[in-house]
């Protein structure tokens, strides 16, 4: 569901939130650690210093720090500049369709999307460096199919 790009981003403020409290991180170090070509990691960082989740400082001491808390900073907004975050407007059947139209598939699709999308927008980076699960993935919850999902 995520573009390569928004999983470019998410690493590097994963990384941040992880190892970044003892000053600024430079970006040359993220992107040897993360295994991301240095020039489009910079590209990335940079967006996200425009858009305020990261503040950048530079000289001998530079880098990028996380300005939002991590218990604050949700998936969906941390890759929001880098994609869209909503249904896919390809029908799966091949065709076209919407809701005045919609394809046999059309509703499952809406509710695998919102699902996701819910997912993303809950889920903060605190959560993925907790290991935080989902309230359906937690003991007690059953994640076997229903009657209705076979």
């Amino acid at each position: 569901m995520l573009s390569q790009t928004g999983l470019y981003a998410l690493q590097a403020l994963l990384h941040l939130a992880a190892k970044g409290r003892n000053g600024p991180v430079p970006a040359g170090h993220m992107a040897r650690e993360l295994g991301i070509p240095a020039n489009y990691l910079a590209k990335i960082l940079q967006r996200l210093s425009r858009e305020g989740i990261l503040e950048a400082t530079r000289g001998a001491r530079g880098g990028y720090r996380l300005v939002p808390d991590p218990a604050r900073l949700t998936v969906a907004t941390a890759v929001a500049p880098f994609q869209e975050l909503k249904t896919p407007r390809v029908c799966l059947m091949g065709g076209l369709c919407d809701l005045s139209n919609p394809c046999v598939a059309h509703t499952r699709r809406l509710q695998w999307n919102a699902a996701a999308l819910a997912s993303l927008a809950r889920t903060t980076l605190a959560d993925l460096l907790a290991g935080t699960p989902e309230e359906a993935d937690r003991p007690g919850h059953s994640n076997q199919p229903t009657e209705n999902d076979r």
